[in-house]
């Protein structure tokens, strides 16, 4: 979906019901939510050293070996390396800190550090007050805070807001952990019981309820919010929009996985996939601009290819061939198995540099 987004909706699954935007970023927090094991036994500095590795230190790497990448395509594309202006350093680092990512050509890696900053809050939270936690009321109180987060965001300035980017994204997102734990304790044996065709009515009320909420919408995109990362492309004069919008995605993509998945859950390229999402969020605009360089090359030596705007490319990483829809299908493929083939190639290295270090056993 992140990919499809994109480049403009190559496949557009559903979006003109639900737009990827009006749930997709609330979802993934949902899942992190729906595997969340916090309790009263949790080591706060173990499950924190634990985010940091399978999180930040995987931030770091992909944004960096990206950003080289960058300067070499920079490099093609400009004919000479780009230098780096003054205090650009203390720039990024403030741009991580508020936004989540320094550098357009990683910028969907801004999730990474609101996820690693909201995990680590709920768990701090939890641990100090589970005794008297009830998850149905800590999701009420967590709606609450989402909402006036959303309300802060459409009536403040952003360049007020921008200091405070981070704990407001982290009080945005704080339902949506809590009801991926709701989902998995109360809600998923009752949700698994439905027959198909009670499958197939829950997702006409869901698409009905936001076919009728459309209606008292200027239009019907302000069931989504872009923008996340500077909180920002709230549209819709309802501040509750963002809330309802994100369960029912929510909701809908449970009940099309659970209708339609199985056939999938086996498929190796499928589960291969699905445990490197990671490289695919901090990759695919590398590649998308990896085959613009091609696209370039043809252009420039081989034959002009009718609407390639050259001189946009080089000015922008997030430009993309608007020739037709078509083209935005070898995007999506291109952005999707670009950094898996990566990450297969890494996998490979690594195995084989372990088994260098690896004594082998004295008979």
């Amino acid at each position: 979906m992140v990919v499809d987004h994109h480049t403009f909706t190559a496949f557009n699954l559903f979006g003109d019901f639900l737009p990827y935007n009006s749930f997709f970023m609330p979802m993934f927090v949902f899942i992190s939510g729906y595997f969340n094991k916090v309790d009263a036994s949790t080591k706060l500095h173990t499950y924190i050293l634990k985010k940091i590795r399978t999180l930040l230190l995987p931030y770091a790497g992909i944004s960096l070996f990206v950003f080289l990448m960058q300067q070499l395509l920079n490099l093609f594309k400009a004919g000479e390396l780009q230098p780096i202006p003054s205090g650009y350093l203390s720039y990024s680092l403030e741009r991580i800190v508020t936004v989540g990512t320094f550098a357009p050509i990683v910028a969907p890696m801004w999730f990474v550090i609101s996820l690693f900053s909201l995990l680590v809050f709920y768990a701090v939270i939890k641990k100090l007050l589970f005794k008297i936690w009830n998850s149905y009321i800590f999701f009420a109180l967590f709606c609450i805070l989402s909402t006036l987060t959303v309300y802060l965001a459409k009536t403040t300035d952003p360049e007020a807001l921008h200091p405070f980017l981070l704990p407001l994204k982290i009080l945005f997102f704080l339902p949506f952990i809590e009801f991926g734990i709701i989902y998995r304790d109360h809600l998923e044996k009752q949700h698994e019981k439905l027959s198909g065709s009670g499958k197939l009515l829950l997702l006409v009320i869901l698409l009905a309820i936001n076919m009728t909420r459309t209606i008292y919408l200027p239009t019907p995109y302000d069931v989504a919010f872009d923008s996340l990362d500077e909180l920002a492309g709230f549209t819709s004069p309802f501040v509750i929009t963002p809330l309802v919008s994100s369960v029912i995605g929510i909701l809908f993509w449970l009940t099309i996985v659970d209708l339609l998945g199985k056939p999938l859950f086996e498929s190796r390229f499928v589960n291969f996939m699905s445990c490197n999402t990671f490289w695919i969020m901090g990759m695919h605009i590398l590649f998308f601009n990896i085959l613009n360089c091609i696209l370039l090359i043809v252009n420039d030596h081989l034959v002009s290819l009718l609407y390639f705007d050259a001189d946009f490319f080089r000015e922008s990483e997030w430009y993309y061939w608007e020739i037709n829809n078509n083209i935005k299908l070898i995007y999506v493929l291109v952005g999707i198995l670009g950094p898996l083939g990566i990450k297969y190639l890494f996998d490979k290295i690594c195995l084989r540099t372990g088994k260098l270090f690896v004594k082998k056993p004295q008979p």
